[in-house]
């Protein structure tokens, strides 16, 4: 698979990743009064949930930066669990990187 097409899947996950912890854990911690001060934790299990995504489909953006500019490093647990951080974070942070890293070419 090219760079582009995983960079495509990763940030498609991250969006998912983001908008379905919002979904499913969102109203539940605004709207039950026991775990409104705990509503800090929503942004820990999209963490999780990214990091336990990038695991399971060995996701790893230090990687492909690597391949992109043939440094040739190795895929790694760390650039895995980098990614899955990123991913938890949500899409506009991986946007946001894949801007700063993978510029547009001119051609």
């Amino acid at each position: 698979m090219s760079v582009l097409a995983v960079l495509a899947v990763i940030f498609l996950l991250a969006f998912m990743v983001e908008t379905l912890t919002e979904f499913l854990f969102g109203d539940l911690f605004n709207k039950v009064p026991a775990l409104v001060a705990y509503k800090w934790t929503i942004k820990y299990i999209a963490v999780a949930v990214g990091v336990g995504g990038a695991w399971v489909y060995q996701f790893d953006l230090v990687n492909l930066l690597s391949q992109y500019v043939d440094a040739g490093l190795p895929a790694s647990p760390f650039g895995v669990v980098l990614t899955g951080i990123a991913i938890g974070k949500g899409s506009n942070y991986i946007h946001q990187l894949i801007a700063q890293f993978f510029p547009a070419k001119a051609g």
